[in-house]
Parts: C-alpha cells; structure tokens; sequence
C-alpha cells in the first residue's frame, strides 16, 4: 500500500482511557521475555488505537495473548473489569468467545460459503437461526461497503472484498473488543481510507475498543494512538485522525447481538474439529446445527 494521506503525526506522548475496556499490564512470553517483555496496553471505550511493529517485535505473541490464545508467562490481562489472567480456562475462553472478535491476517473466509453466510457464522455457532443471522450480515456487508457481493461465492473473489468481509464477520456479534491484524492489507489507498474511517466510526458508534496490528506506519496513522512494539516492548505515541460523525447501528436481536462476540478466525487449540476451519476454541465443525454445507454445534 502506497501514499495514503497520514491523519496526523506521531510524537506527542498520549495517555489512554483513565477506565480502559482492554488493559494489559506487564504481558511476558515465554517466560524467559525472549518474545515479550513486560508489554503493556490501554485501551478505552470508543478508541481505535495501532500496535506498530516491525517482523520478530512480537505483534502475533501480543495478538494471540490478547485473545487468548496463549497464555502469558507473567503480566495480567483485564477486559471489561474483568480479571481474565486469573479466571479459570473454561470461564475465560467463555469471556473471549462473547466479548471480543478477531481478524486474522489470512481473514479464514470459508470459500465453499457466500459471503454473507460467512459474516453469519458467528451468530449460527451462537444459535441465531439462519434468516436473522443472515440479515444481520447484509447489515455489515452494507456497513463496509460489499452488500453488492452478499450471494456471491467467497472463492474467486479479491482479497479487498475477502478482507472487508472478514471484518463484518469480526464485528458481527457487536463485540467489545475488535482485535485486527493488518485490516489494510491488499487494500488500495481509497479503500483504505474507507475502511480506516469505517473502523473509526464503528469505535464511536457502538462503544468498541478496536485494536489494529501492523507494520506499517501509514496504517497506524490512520488511529488515534499508535502504540510502538520494539524488541518486545510497547511505547505510546498519539496521532490524530479528525472526527467521524455517524449513525448508531442498531444491533441484531432486539439488542442481544452482545452476546455473539465469537472470536472467528484464529485456529482454536484443544479438543474440536472446528480447529481446521479457523473456528473459536470450544467449537466443532460436526454436531447438531445444519447451516449452510458446514454443520454447526459446540464441541462436546
């Protein structure tokens, strides 16, 4: 991605939300700090900050600790007033599962789906039946500009609209927390812009602490902080995106779309078959639940 216009400058030391949604104080992994080292990060209601760091800083160590995929050596990790570090296995992946969604680099669209199957897959796993989750996904597909491609097989088509759809998928459940790895990628500078600014509204709108992670520093100016992530250490700068006025999308279910925040994306660790598509941990791709060419249920 080339010359996208930066929405500010970085330089100015800024200081998170004094109440963050997602705060991370002292994350190390493994235990010897060879990846991380004490890595902290604030995040409030309603900001859109970026993680920036070059290849071998830890961004995936720090992205999959924050989903829950790995465990820290040390550190504490709370989301929502909630002491994840010290809940059990089982109540925190519950919490993860809820409350935040992911977008993988690779964005793990199935290719045998639609797209707009693909955006519902999080509430069908939740147990919204077929026709609700599907016009919750026209919703987002909409949001990110895509509807066009709603019936449209996923194989065949670009990585942008792939990418886009990931990213309805992610926020479908109307999660807390939006963790992103390299939203931007394969986009052009127009519709990188289009998404940054989509992103930004969303936080606004619906109250969400989005988190991006990327190399490059033109996608982080894009949000409002850019955290730094050198040799496994974070640093705080600010930048500063202007103001996005926009309307408040209703959520799906008479407001119960909170309840769908599943974490799609990342291959779940333990016991499922749903581990091969991608799915959260905890689910399988066998089991009750007939959806659409890819049977839906909880791991038993």
């Amino acid at each position: 991605m080339e010359g996208p216009r930066p929405l500010g400058q970085h330089g100015r030391v800024s200081l998170p939300s004094d109440n963050p949604v997602l705060n991370a104080v002292g994350l190390t992994f493994p235990a010897d700090g060879s990846v991380l080292r004490g890595a902290h990060l604030a995040v409030g209601e309603r900001e859109a900050v970026a993680v920036l760091g070059e290849a071998a800083a830890g961004k995936s160590a720090l992205l999959a600790l924050l989903c829950g995929m790995l465990e820290p050596a040390a550190g504490s990790l709370w989301a929502n007033g909630r002491p994840l570090h010290a809940l059990p296995a089982d109540q925190r992946q519950s919490f993860f599962r809820r409350q935040f969604g992911v977008l993988p680099q690779d964005c793990r669209i199935l290719p045998e789906l639609t797209i707009a199957e693909n955006v519902a897959l999080p509430l069908r796993l939740a147990g919204m039946n077929r026709s609700l989750a599907i016009a919750r996904s026209r919703i987002w597909l909409e949001r990110f500009e895509i509807e066009d491609y709603a019936s449209s097989l996923a194989a065949g088509l670009t990585k942008p609209v792939l990418r886009r759809a990931a990213l309805a998928r992610a926020l479908v459940g109307d999660p807390v927390v939006l963790l992103a790895d390299e939203p931007l990628l394969d986009l052009a500078v127009q519709t990188a812009e289009s998404t940054a600014r989509i992103l930004r509204s969303i936080a606004l709108s619906h109250g969400t602490a989005i988190v991006v992670f990327t190399r490059d520093p033109m996608t982080a100016a894009y949000f409002s902080r850019t955290i730094k992530l050198v040799g496994g250490r974070t640093d705080t700068q600010s930048t500063s995106p202007p103001p996005v006025a926009v309307p408040l999308l209703a959520a799906a279910g008479d407001g119960a779309g909170a309840q769908f925040g599943l974490p799609l994306g990342y291959p779940a660790t333990g016991d499922g078959a749903g581990a091969q598509f991608g799915l959260p941990l905890g689910y399988s791709a066998t089991g009750e639940g007939a959806g659409f060419g890819l049977p839906l249920g909880p791991a038993r």
